[in-house]
């Protein structure tokens, strides 16, 4: 039976696994921004092959081993990349560094401690500090997260001993023009209208937002306090050097958990979240040939299976780059299909909108594999929600009672729309110079959100293409 015998069995079902491997690549607009890719057999030119970075980075990080990797730049994509010197064997250490190498979010620096046990400042507004904890429960922002930027901006912005210099310098610089957070979409009307800007997207990043500004007020007043922003202080950070640290956590950390090998009937010890160097420039894929794992007081990463030398190393960075727009919003990129073709993952969701007889745009989440019942009960009865019962009512509904609205007639309706709504995405183009601003200090950039929102349009228009496929094999076993 097809796949989509599964729609009726749950409202939303935007979690899943992956059926096949697909080739996913992205088009970055930094060389040194995590990319996606999961093609590793298919030949790549690579170019700027520095054999000094990565055995300086070992040396001064106690890292190993040191003559297995090296950093390049793949010329087809312009995408900085971890490649292997020679051939790796499954289950072989790619690269093992030390914990106390890395940055982690065990203890914090001394003047954020001081901050959090004096407690908020008395001048915060309340209705700030409401709308930030609702956000914040909303996108999951955790303790950790404050912690980890403020050990980040102690050893990248207020230490002198420049040790970790030669990691902080491979740091992308561009940041703010390709996580949505900071994209002005008051200022840039035309480029964010509902034709282009997710609605999914839009409102994670308004959750977001009051919950990021409470973080960068906590760790900017714990500076203030000690007197390491602003001024003419030797080695003061500025407000901007705290949100640009706080996207690095954002986009470059990873959560490692203990491997539980203790014996002894020993806890593990708790996980931790970690900047390490080397490691956080190992690129994403959802079909990645690597993993990480913590074995003790060091960061490992294992090969999942044999590569052959002259390949790029992939993890996965998990959950979080499931659908695009999630991956957008927590990484600044979109994984784009490398090839000619219309194959995703389950776990792709794409945004149907529906304009209702008075003019009501209602948003329906479909996926290669599910429709919403409410979409089915919309096109059957002409209200998402059966109007009769309350809400609960409704989703305390039994599936089996709703097995008759999905008629083959039913289902070539909603068939219809989900192909207009691809073909719709195919046809749209963005204007030239969309998208343009002014930073701070004057200078004119082009942003690179145009291209980004034009790559999550694409990956809602495949979705959608591999929605109706798969729907329509459904129908025709009905």
């Amino acid at each position: 039976m097809a796949p989509f015998i599964g729609v009726l069995s749950t409202l939303f079902a935007l979690n899943g696994s992956s059926s096949k491997t697909k080739n996913y690549h992205h088009t970055p607009s930094s060389s040194l921004l995590h990319a996606t890719s999961t093609n590793t057999n298919l030949p790549t030119t690579t170019v700027d092959v520095d054999d000094t970075i990565l055995p300086n980075l070992c040396h001064l990080f106690r890292a190993s081993p040191t003559d297995t990797l090296s950093l390049r730049t793949n010329n087809d994509n312009g995408l900085r990349g971890i490649y292997t010197d020679k051939p790796v064997g499954e289950n072989d250490v790619i690269l093992r560094i030390p914990l106390s190498s890395c940055i982690t979010d065990a203890e914090p620096p001394r003047w954020l401690q001081l901050q959090q046990q004096g407690g908020s400042s008395d001048d915060d507004d309340d209705s700030t500090s409401t709308a930030a904890a609702a956000a914040a429960n909303a996108v999951s922002v955790e303790s950790w997260v404050t912690r980890l930027t403020a050990n980040l901006l102690e050893a990248y912005k207020l230490n002198n001993n420049h040790v970790s210099d030669e990691w902080f310098q491979l740091f992308p610089t561009d940041l703010r023009e390709i996580l949505p957070i900071h994209w002005d979409t008051d200022s840039n009307t035309e480029q964010f209208n509902d034709n282009l800007y997710d609605t999914r997207l839009e409102m994670a990043v308004d959750s977001a937002y009051f919950a990021r500004a409470e973080m960068v007020s906590v760790l900017v007043a714990s500076l203030t306090n000690a007197n390491l922003i602003g001024g003419n202080t030797a080695g003061a950070v500025t407000e901007r050097d705290v949100e640009h640290c706080l996207d690095l956590v954002q986009t470059r950390s990873c959560r490692v958990e203990s491997s539980d090998d203790s014996g002894g009937g020993a806890a593990p010890a708790p996980p931790l979240r970690v900047l390490a160097p080397i490691f956080d420039m190992i690129n994403h894929s959802p079909n990645p040939n690597a993993e990480f794992i913590r074995e003790g007081d060091t960061l490992e990463v294992r090969a999942l299976r044999d590569i052959p030398a002259e390949d790029e190393v992939f993890i996965s960075y998990g959950s979080s780059t499931q659908p695009a727009w999630k991956c957008l919003f927590s990484y600044g990129f979109v994984p784009v299909p490398a090839n000619d073709d219309n194959e995703v993952y389950e776990t792709d969701a794409a945004e149907l909108k529906v304009v209702d007889t008075d003019g009501t745009i209602l948003r329906f989440e479909v996926s290669p594999v599910d429709i919403p019942l409410e979409l089915i009960r919309y096109e059957a009865t002409g209200s998402a929600w059966n109007k009769d019962q309350t809400t609960e009512q409704c989703l305390a509904n039994p599936v089996e009672e709703e097995m008759g609205l999905l008629t083959v007639d039913v289902g070539n309706r909603i068939l219809e729309r989900i192909r207009v709504a691809a073909a719709a995405d195919n046809g749209g183009t963005l204007k030239d110079g969309d998208g343009g601003g002014v930073t701070d200090d004057g200078q004119e950039v082009v942003a690179a959100s145009v291209a980004l929102l034009a790559d999550l349009r694409e990956s809602n228009r495949r979705t959608l293409l591999a929605c109706a496929s798969g729907f329509q094999e459904f129908l025709d076993e009905m």
